[in-house]
């Protein structure tokens, strides 16, 4: 992976890192402390990182002198690609931001619901409860955001800046943001996390990034920020979907002794391999897990740059696998890909 790709992905990772430190009750915008938190108390000093983080707003963004090709206009309009499909309009909504907003439940409108369950507000902790949604609000305790922030702080300050530590860098956010809704506007459904928002704006970054090595298209500020409208129309994105056919036949054949335990044994098999096989994809195609969507049950969808390069990565990989599956068991379990622009 370039230099270039892991700061674009660390970037856009961390670009609403100030949404956590404006709720603190910092008065600055959330993108001026995200600024100044990272440069300030943690070990970031990169400036093209830093920038990502500043200027990913149009505002900002216009009256910034930035280079061309700086890729904050790469995040900028990543994250307004991720945000149109974050935010959606109440219908008794007003307008205005409660801070101190809880995460709710995506299972409130679906099928017609209408639920306000919502979820409380905690870090994960392996040894904790599971957080189900409840129906009344869990009021946030005093200095949540702040335990955030540290948790965040101390685990940046920890790590070095290469491909190495993108991954865990995710993790991190995972395990402190995914209850923090990434919006508390009072006009707009807060069932979206922060991690899921800066997760899927750095898959949408790496896309287009690698979209615009494809068209050699260096002037980042004219296609991105000046003729943005354009842009969108473009087939920059490719969702694709694997899947290991034959798991039933495969867990399910075994009648000695001890069945149950070697079921087990072959759910484990496959879940670890269908992990290996979904790291060693992203890793020839030099992306990073920001661009898996789902992964479970034998089945996987990841977000994919939409280039000839990416497209022949992927058929060479289903070809190589489906070879060494033909190879250790036949045609008793093979892979079965396919995707849509």
């Amino acid at each position: 992976m370039t230099d270039e790709r892991i700061k674009l992905i660390i970037g856009s990772l961390l670009h609403d890192v100030g949404k956590i430190i404006y709720r603190t009750s910092d008065r600055r915008t959330h993108a001026e402390s995200g600024y100044h938190f990272l440069k300030e108390e943690t070990n970031i000093e990169d400036t093209e990182i830093l920038n990502q983080v500043r200027y990913h707003h149009a505002r900002e963004l216009k009256a910034a002198r930035l280079p061309e090709d700086s890729l904050a206009y790469i995040t900028y309009i990543a994250d307004n690609i991720a945000a149109a499909v974050d935010r959606r309009s109440k219908e008794d909504g007003e307008m205005g931001f409660i801070k101190d907003q809880p995460l709710e439940s995506v299972f409130n409108i679906l099928n017609g619901n209408q639920e306000r369950k919502l979820y409380r507000p905690m870090m994960l902790d392996i040894n904790g409860d599971m957080n189900c949604p409840v129906s009344r609000k869990v009021p946030y305790a005093e200095g949540f955001y702040s335990g955030v922030k540290e948790k965040i702080k101390n685990c940046l300050l920890e790590f070095q800046w290469n491909d190495a530590y993108v991954n865990a860098i995710l993790e991190i956010l995972e395990a402190t943001t995914t209850f923090v809704p990434s919006s508390t506007s009072t006009n707009e459904l807060a069932d979206i996390s922060l991690y899921d928002h800066v997760k899927m704006t750095a898959a949408i970054a790496t896309c287009i990034h690698e979209y615009l090595l494809q068209e050699n298209i260096t002037d980042y500020k004219t296609t991105l920020f000046k003729e943005a409208t354009s842009f969108y129309s473009n087939p920059i994105f490719y969702l694709y979907s694997m899947d290991i056919s034959g798991i039933q036949d495969f867990i399910y054949t075994i009648t000695s002794k001890g069945a149950l335990k070697g079921l087990r044994s072959r759910s484990f098999y496959l879940e670890i391999m269908m992990e290996h096989l979904i790291d060693s994809l992203l890793e020839k195609l030099f992306l990073s897990r920001v661009n898996l969507i789902y992964l479970g049950g034998g089945h996987a969808y990841i977000l994919l740059p939409n280039t000839e390069k990416v497209r022949k990565i992927v058929g060479d990989f289903e070809q190589e696998v489906n070879e060494w599956f033909l190879e250790m068991f036949e045609t008793q379990i093979y892979i079965a890909g396919g995707g849509a622009v």
